[in-house]
């Protein structure tokens, strides 16, 4: 292993050599950077039952200084703060089968620039552990070893960016048990990880070392954008401009692609169908007029621009109106006016509602009709009209059988009127049980009021 990285160091280091003469170079760097480990142990030995371990992420952060050597190959030390995961479904007691442990890792970079945008990473680390958490409650710190050593290769993308993504795999060299019975263990346990994360650069820049030009006898000022204006005096040299604009190009101060000579909004992002402004609100509500079904009249997105509808025309939007199918009034809530003695008709009609033989019967006898039919005939001369049908019986019996016997006789009644037409969303039928008492339970005559049946209106 020392003879294949002495190997790469030194095709490095020839490498580096042959680009000493480039004009640009970088200097020291550093940052923060974080990372997604994805971790399990290796284990290895004698045993005949295999153990095996699941892949687990955790979190690793720290700090980063990267120290050039030529513009093609640096050296970069790193410290962080690492949380590897361990959990194994083996039957047997491991050395941690369900837990995590902290480490301060220490990775030394060896990193080979391919390009602006690629690099390469391999180097040693050193792995020293702080804590450990066990969710067996099983092992302890001293159990593993304080010290673990590594190797990693991996990758870098954008290494001299602002922000550096980067990847590279952790290869574990150090038996991690420490266990004072180790020796009658058939078990090794290394670690493996793959790495995933970010670095942030805080300092360092990259550095352009302006062209020596050799003085002559008639020196030639340069022009290295061709735009007719020379560098000396241009203050976009790299980029053709305009004279009006000191050598650099029309400026397009809100970035929207139109530029300000041509934009009618110079300050704020648009579209060049609109001369470079915003696409218009005309009725100012907040949905611009592409969107908007009705551009002129301001409305809510739910309507796509359009006000909330009123279907009746009886002036109360669909939103509030009980009844937006009908015209109202917004005394009822958008339904039609319905006259006084409705009330009165329906309590009339409620009480000659009958049921089958025995106190516990939700069967309509015929002699309910001539009430139901009343209410039929009121409901149908009040088509905004919105029933609730309440069944009430006394306490004699189950509290449970009670309520099930008034929610019976509550739904009998609504399907005979839904039965002769009235629409069944105009209908609330409600078992109220024994709940609601109006006379006296100790009493027949009161037992009997108690069993009753009520119609109200309800907006």
């Amino acid at each position: 292993m020392k003879r294949i990285l002495l190997l790469v160091l030194s095709g490095f280091l020839l490498t580096t050599t042959i680009y000493s003469q480039d004009k640009v170079h970088y200097t020291v760097s550093g940052g923060l950077l974080g990372a997604v480990n994805i971790t399990k142990f290796k284990v290895s030995g004698d045993d005949a039952t295999p153990v095996d371990y699941d892949s687990k992420a955790g979190l690793a952060f720290g700090a980063w200084v990267n120290f050039p050597v030529t513009n093609h190959f640096s050296i970069e030390p790193q410290l962080m703060y690492s949380s590897y995961k361990y959990k194994s479904d083996y039957a047997g007691t491991l050395l941690l089968n369900d837990g995590k442990i902290g480490y301060v890792s220490i990775p030394l970079l060896l990193k080979i620039n391919a390009s602006e945008k690629f690099a390469f990473i391999l180097g040693p680390q050193v792995d020293l552990r702080v804590s450990l958490d066990d969710n067996r409650g099983l092992a302890t710190k001293e159990d593993f070893k304080g010290a673990s050593f590594n190797l990693f290769g991996g990758v870098e993308v954008f290494p001299h960016g602002r922000v550096t993504i980067f990847a590279r795999y952790i290869h574990g060299l150090t038996d991690m048990e420490n266990r004072a019975n180790h020796a009658s263990s058939t078990f090794e346990y290394r670690n493996r990880n793959i790495q995933f994360g970010l670095k942030l650069r805080l300092f360092g820049k990259k550095v352009v070392e302006a062209p020596v030009y050799q003085a002559t006898s008639t020196p030639v000022p340069l022009d290295t954008d061709g735009d007719g204006i020379t560098d000396d005096v241009d203050k976009c040299p790299t980029v053709a401009g305009l004279p009006k604009y000191n050598g650099c190009p029309i400026p397009d101060t809100d970035g929207d692609g139109i530029n300000d000579e041509e934009d009618k909004c110079p300050n704020q992002a648009g579209l060049a169908k609109y001369n470079g402004c915003p696409i218009p609100d005309t009725d100012g509500d907040g949905i611009n007029d592409e969107e908007d079904k009705c551009p002129t009249q301001a409305g809510t997105a739910k309507y796509n621009g359009c006000p909330i509808p009123d279907k009746d025309g009886d002036g109360i939007n669909d939103e509030e109106d009980k009844c937006p199918d009908i015209a109202g009034v917004a005394a009822n809530n958008g339904c039609p006016e319905v006259p006084a003695n409705v009330t009165k008709s329906l309590q009339l009609a409620s009480q000659g509602v009958y049921f089958g033989t025995g106190t516990k019967n939700a069967t309509l006898t015929t002699r309910s009709n001539e009430g139901l039919d009343k209410v039929v005939t009121i409901m149908n001369e009040n088509p905004g009209l919105f029933i609730k049908v309440e069944a009430h019986t006394d306490n004699a019996g189950d509290d449970d059988a009670n309520m099930k016997l008034t929610q019976d006789r509550a739904d009998a009644v609504k399907a005979y009127l839904v039965d002769k037409g009235i629409s069944a969303n105009r209908i609330t039928a409600v078992g109220m049980g024994e709940s609601t008492p109006i006379a006296d339970n100790n009493t027949a005559a009161g037992r009997a009021k108690n069993r009753r049946i009520e119609i109200k209106m309800a907006f």
